[in-house]
């Protein structure tokens, strides 16, 4: 198998688990907003 034909669908993946990490961050943002009394800084 050859790297080519491994970098599309390496690319396609390293997209999503971006996308996914910026979900996480903008959950945990508004999570943190949210319940920011209950969080007892």
């Amino acid at each position: 198998m050859s790297l080519k034909k491994l970098y599309a669908p390496m690319r396609i993946v390293s997209f999503v688990v971006l996308g996914l990490m910026l979900l996480a961050v903008l959950y945990a943002f508004t999570m943190a907003i949210l319940h920011w009394t209950g969080i007892a800084v």
